[in-house]
């Protein structure tokens, strides 16, 4: 890793080195806080968590090879000693953030930052493949995207990548100016301003402000990618001194990036023509919902600015892949599962019921809680389940305390278009017991769920499964799938 001396590390964090005698310009090979994952020449961050102190697992990470450990108890005092390298700090998560820092500043390929209120793992990936289409590419693995899960990130690239993008979460005020600091975005994409983190954020005009801190980290030549379908964004006029990079699914908008026509989708992709700066360019994308599309024109907008040919950026898009919990398409036999339980708000939940209104045949929609939404969750809620009756959700299932208000938005919907016949809700222990016309149900947990349905209830049907991740939705895909 360029420049990741032992000295440069403790001259970053302004602490000695110790036990570093003779090993002063030794470069280390990577960075952990999972004993577990060390490997020869490693650096570890013993931390202190909820439920493990990984100072106690210092010794596991010596004997795997650590080169050099950064912890906050003072080795031979507080802790047993150790023979190899260590500095000590006050707070190891810190101290993760500054080196993480410092090796960005290294760095000479671009990064490419994702943030935004819904979409940002799926624009993620299909930029990272759109890029791959003439670069090695590094990107976010999982859910690294919050102030651990960055500098991680950060320190992962190697000699052989050519470019990065990395996903930038946030919820609170303040999280964008620490993260962009450390990441130092060349590009900055924001994929909407959407209902969520708003028990936090207050409401779509403090998401506004909290996202587009992103843009404090861009260089004097960084450039902004931006939804121009997002009425918040749109009023953004200049970044660094360059007006935003725009993108659109409307044709008739004057954006750089905009979607001309979609040639035909469904639950394995779409076929679709964009005009990029002035070009028509067909592509195609494999991953189930027209929204897959806008974040493609985002990689499209994002490859253009790093130079790269229309049948480079064409044939990256078309290599992306799923990522479990976004989206991913699984079939058992008859049955179509759409699993996307990583996460919700009111935009991803509508996306997603536009997703499944896309398949034939049956369609049951299995949702749950959105967390985070402040003091309109319950019409959030409720205008969710409105939705998706009025979309023609053949069945509905809504599970949790806050799904109660989803399935009264359902239910009053259902009364007003009489779309459907009268539904009732299905008690605890009612196994079987939700007579087969009702389509609306709903359940205070996944147990009661459980005990009403059985998983060959949905063998015809494509079913899809949506909440916050909270609500351990994984479960019931595990369970469908049986």
């Amino acid at each position: 890793m360029k420049n990741m001396t032992l000295q440069n590390i403790a001259s970053c964090l302004g602490r000695p080195l110790v036990n570093g005698e003779g090993k002063e310009e030794l470069e280390i090979t990577g960075a952990e806080l999972d004993s577990r994952k060390v490997e020869p020449g490693c650096l570890f961050f013993a931390t202190r968590g909820e439920r493990a102190d990984g100072h106690d697992f210092i010794p596991q990470a010596a004997e795997k090879g650590a080169a050099l450990v950064i912890c906050e108890k003072t080795p031979g005092v507080d802790i047993p000693d150790i023979s190899i390298p260590w500095i000590q700090v006050e707070d190891s998560f810190l101290a993760l953030k500054q080196v993480a820092a410092f090796y960005r500043r290294q760095l000479s390929i671009p990064v490419v930052g994702v943030t935004g209120s819904v979409g940002k793992t799926s624009t993620k990936e299909i930029i990272a493949a759109a890029l791959s289409g003439r670069y090695r590419v590094l990107k976010t693995a999982g859910n690294f995207n919050n102030e651990v899960g960055l500098p991680l990130t950060i320190l992962r690239i190697r000699d052989e990548h050519e470019a990065a993008v990395v996903e930038m979460g946030i919820n609170h005020f303040g999280e964008m100016e620490r993260l962009t600091r450390i990441a130092r975005p060349d590009i900055a994409v924001i994929t909407n301003i959407g209902q969520c983190h708003l028990e936090n954020l207050g409401d779509r005009d403090g998401v506004l402000k909290a996202k587009t801190a992103i843009f404090q980290g861009l260089p004097a030549d960084g450039r902004a990618v931006l939804n121009g379908d997002d009425d918040k964004l749109i009023t953004v006029e200049e970044v660094k001194g360059h007006r935003p990079c725009f993108f659109s699914m409307n044709a008739k908008q004057e954006t750089d990036v905009s979607l001309e026509k979609i040639l035909d989708t469904d639950l394995f992709g779409s076929h679709f023509v964009m005009n990029v700066f002035g070009e028509s360019v067909e592509a195609f994308v494999p991953l189930p919902g027209e929204h897959m599309v806008a974040d493609a024109l985002a990689a499209a907008a994002v490859g253009h600015l790093l130079g790269l040919e229309h049948e480079e950026i064409v044939r990256g898009i078309a290599s992306v892949q799923a990522v479990d919990g976004r989206s991913h398409i699984m079939r058992k036999e008859a049955m179509t599962v759409i699993d996307d339980c990583y996460n919700a708000n009111p935009v991803s939940m509508k996306s997603a019921i536009d997703l499944l209104m896309s398949a034939k045949g049956g369609k049951t929609a299995i949702l749950g809680d959105m967390f985070e939404l402040g003091e309109e969750e319950l019409a959030l809620h409720g205008g969710v389940g409105e939705y998706a009756v009025r979309a023609g959700v053949n069945r509905l299932i809504c599970i949790g305390k806050l799904s109660r208000a989803m399935y009264e938005g359902a239910q009053k919907a259902a009364t007003a278009t009489e779309a459907a016949p009268a539904s009732t809700g299905v008690s605890v222990g009612e196994r079987h017991a939700a007579p087969k016309e009702n389509r609306l149900f709903y359940f205070p947990d996944k147990e009661s769920f459980f005990e009403a349905f059985a998983p060959t209830d949905f063998k015809q049907d494509t079913v899809l499964v949506k909440a916050s991740h909270g609500m351990g939705f994984q479960e019931v895909v595990a369970w469908i799938m049986k």
